[in-house]
C-alpha cells in the first residue's frame, strides 16, 4: 500500500513511527519463536516460525503527486527523468494498464535505454521481469521484445525515454492516481474496481483495465465521507443526490487527493463542490465527511 505524506506530517516522525513498529514486530516475533521452540509438535517437528522472517517493508519514494498541465514542464530534464522512472514503477506495480503490444514496446525501449543497441546477448527475460507485473509476464514473448529492440537500432537513451513516455501519455488517464476499491451497491458493475483520481475528476474503471464505467467531474460531486474502511461519494444535485459507497483502506488518502486537486484548480483559493464550499475552513475536512467512528 502506498500513501502520500500530508503537508503537516514530518519526515522524521514518520521514520520514527516505522522504527517503533519494526522493533515491536521483531520483539513479538522473537517471543513467538521462543515459545514455539519450547513446544514440539506431536510428530516431533518444531513450529516453522523463524526469527527474521520477511514482513512489510517501508520505503520512501520521491514522486510527483499532482498532475496539472500548467505545473508540468516536460522541457525540464530533471522532471522528465522523474516522470520516466515514476511511470516505470507504476507499470511494474500494476498501477497502469498496458495492451500486449504496448508491453512489448515498453520492455524493448527500456532495454534500449539501459543496454543500447541490439546484440543478441542481452538478458531480455530479466528486463521483462523488472518492467512488468508478474501476471503479465506470460503475455509478452521474449522473441517479440527482441524483434522490436532490433528496430530501435541507433536510438539514443533520451529518445527511447521520450518514446516510452509518449506511449504512456497516449492514454487520457495517464495522469491519474489509481486506487483499488470494491463495491456492492450495484450489480451492473464488477465487485472489484479501480478508482482513478486526476485533475478532471473521478473515474471508475473495471479492475486493471482501461474500460471506464463512469466519470464524475468535481462540479458534480456533492461530498465525500471517508472512514477507515470505506468511502461514500455523493454525486448529482442536492435535490436528487446519488450515493456511491466504496470499500477501501485508502479512503482518507483518496479524499485528501481530491481536496488537493480542488484547491489547486480554484484560482481564488475557495474550493467548491457542486457550487458550495467543500471543506471546513478550520478542520480542512470534506463537507459532510465522516471521521473514523463518528459522524459530523
Amino acid at each position: 500500500m502506498e500513501r502520500s505524506l500530508t503537508a503537516e506530517e514530518k519526515l522524521a516522525d514518520t521514520l520514527a513511527k516505522w522504527e517503533r513498529y519494526r522493533n515491536v514486530r521483531v520483539s513479538d516475533q522473537s517471543s513467538m519463536y521462543q515459545r514455539s521452540s519450547d513446544t514440539k509438535l506431536s510428530n516431533g517437528i518444531s513450529s516453522p516460525i523463524q526469527p527474521g522472517a520477511e514482513g512489510p517493508v517501508h520505503l520512501l519514494l520521491f514522486k510527483k503527486h499532482l498532475f496539472v498541465d500548467q505545473f508540468m514542464d516536460m522541457d525540464d530534464p530533471v522532471e522528465k527523468e522523474l516522470l520516466y522512472h515514476q511511470m516505470l514503477q507504476a507499470i511494474r506495480t500494476d498501477r497502469f494498464p498496458l495492451t500486449d503490444m504496448e508491453a512489448v514496446m515498453v520492455c524493448a525501449l527500456r532495454t534500449q535505454v539501459e543496454f543500447g543497441d541490439f546484440n543478441g546477448q542481452l538478458d531480455y527475460e530479466g528486463v521483462i521481469g523488472q518492467s512488468l507485473p508478474r501476471r503479465r509476464l506470460p503475455t509478452v514473448p521474449i522473441e517479440a521484445v527482441m524483434m522490436h529492440h532490433q528496430s530501435l537500432f541507433g536510438m539514443t537513451p533520451l529518445e527511447a525515454k521520450q518514446a516510452l513516455l509518449t506511449i504512456v501519455q497516449s492514454w487520457p488517464l495517464n495522469k491519474a492516481t489509481f486506487f483499488d476499491v470494491t463495491q456492492s451497491f450495484t450489480s451492473n458493475w464488477p465487485k472489484s474496481l479501480w478508482l482513478a483520481v486526476d485533475h478532471r475528476g473521478l473515474h471508475f474503471l473495471e479492475y486493471r483495465t482501461r474500460n471506464i464505467l463512469c466519470h464524475h467531474d468535481y462540479k458534480n460531486v456533492l461530498s465525500f465521507s471517508p472512514t477507515l474502511s470505506c468511502l461514500m461519494v455523493v454525486t448529482g444535485s442536492e435535490s436528487k443526490p446519488a450515493k456511491i459507497v466504496l470499500n477501501t483502506s485508502q479512503a482518507f488518502q483518496i479524499a485528501n487527493l481530491v481536496r488537493e486537486y480542488c484547491e489547486i484548480l480554484q484560482p481564488n483559493g475557495v474550493v467548491l463542490l457542486n457550487g458550495h464550499p467543500a471543506f471546513d475552513s478550520d478542520s480542512g475536512s470534506v463537507r459532510g465527511s465522516v471521521s473514523a467512528g463518528s459522524t459530523s
